[in-house]
């Protein structure tokens, strides 16, 4: 079968977890025989070949590239993301692009940057589509939206949708990694028409990951602690940093991304040397240096996720998860099994949860187990058979 992947970015470039699923599912895909081409953003339309996969570039025709979005001024977003809505011009590239191609099946994945047109197009041509939503990105341009809070410029945001949700239509089918997403979308009535479906996000399973064994533990033991992506006030690491400062001595926080409030980070954990930066790590040096030594993940985000693929790789890993209970995270965590939930920016409530786990470093054995076996429900293997399966 020949299939179409239809993304914003693709490495080497990155943003975060949405295209962690893609190449995983690009990888998948090739291992299994299928025959596998990208169209995605680049700095100039070409083809090229990357893993022995084909990759179309198509140049950006807007004011500036998607890739650079997080680099540009507020006030130069707005028109953007009014462009990028009509971007006809790229829209036409990838139905030139499909049409060419032939492809049995286009599975497309965060379309920002590429044009809102391009499910509409995929249909004109008559080529099965199965749409993945990873974000709130179609209800907002941020692509964060809370139900519960009103966000400033709403009225424009309520016009934003109203134009997203006729852009769209209804593809043949619609994936929402998790029901709080596919809840939210329902809400604001879209894809009326498409076949919907809640599959988690896949994560690729590592048969060289070693569970780490409590046989022998010191009882004294210092608890190696994660916090994994985007620093950013609204990823809850200001938070994360107040509950720690008065934990026992017996940890270390491991600070591994980038992003707007680092400074301001460093400046609150400056009297905790155990609170240790590392700013962006490429995957290889998480897969040597970071995850070996971790026993303990803590996702406190403040804003709800679509979905947490951080808490799937401290699963594949063995290390329980502690997350705040909004969101999808409350979905992937279960409660005294693969860790913890605590009340979403409540540092006092967060600083109970990590004491525990101090308090018990050496006790950990039964949650890596379970971690473990939970992770593989995740499996790209299982999550590729279910979309194949359909076809």
């Amino acid at each position: 079968m020949k299939i179409a992947i239809i993304h914003s970015i693709y490495r080497p470039y990155t943003r975060g977890g949405a295209e962690v699923v893609v190449e995983n599912v690009v990888t998948g895909l090739k291992q299994k025989g299928e025959e596998v081409f990208v169209v995605t953003l680049g700095y100039e339309n070409k083809v090229e070949e990357i893993d022995g996969v084909k990759i179309y570039r198509v140049e950006h025709a807007n004011l500036f590239n998607f890739i650079d979005i997080n680099s540009q001024p507020a006030w130069l977003r707005l028109p953007w993301h009014l462009i990028d809505m009509f971007n006809f011009s790229q829209v036409g590239r990838i139905e030139r692009i499909l049409a060419d191609e032939k492809p049995d099946l286009v599975l497309t994945h965060n379309l920002k940057g590429l044009g809102y047109l391009t499910c509409k197009r995929i249909r004109k041509l008559n080529l099965k589509n199965t749409h993945t939503v990873h974000d709130a990105q179609l209800l907002h341009p941020t692509g964060l939206y809370d139900l519960k809070k009103k966000t400033s410029f709403s009225g424009l945001a309520a016009i934003y949708r109203i134009f997203c949700r006729r852009l769209f239509g209804s593809p043949e089918e619609v994936i929402f990694p998790s029901e709080y997403i596919k809840n939210i979308y329902d809400h604001f009535k879209f894809f009326p028409q498409s076949q919907k479906t809640v599959l988690g996000n896949p994560i690729n399973l590592n048969s060289s990951v070693e569970i780490k064994s409590d046989s022998v533990c010191d009882k004294n033991k210092t608890l190696n602690i994660l916090f994994l992506g985007q620093v950013e006030e609204y990823k809850g690491i200001l938070t994360l940093i107040k509950a720690i400062k008065n934990i026992s001595d017996n940890y270390i926080l491991h600070v591994v991304g980038s992003g707007k409030a680092l400074d301001l980070a460093k400046e609150l954990a400056k009297d905790l040397p155990q609170i240790k930066f590392y700013g962006r790590v490429s995957s290889e040096e998480k897969e040597e240096k970071i995850w070996p030594q971790i026993d303990l993940l803590i996702n406190p985000s403040e804003t709800p996720e679509s979905f947490g693929m951080v808490v799937l790789e401290a699963y594949a890993h063995g290390v329980p998860v502690i997350a705040s209970n909004i969101g999808a995270l409350s979905e992937l965590v279960k409660e005294g099994q693969t860790g913890m939930l605590f009340e979403a920016g409540d540092a006092e409530s967060l600083k109970n949860k990590i004491q525990f786990f101090v308090d018990n470093a050496c006790g950990l054995g039964s949650w890596k187990l379970l971690c473990e076996q939970e992770a593989k429900k995740y499996s790209l293997d299982n999550y590729l058979n279910k979309i194949l399966n359909k076809k």
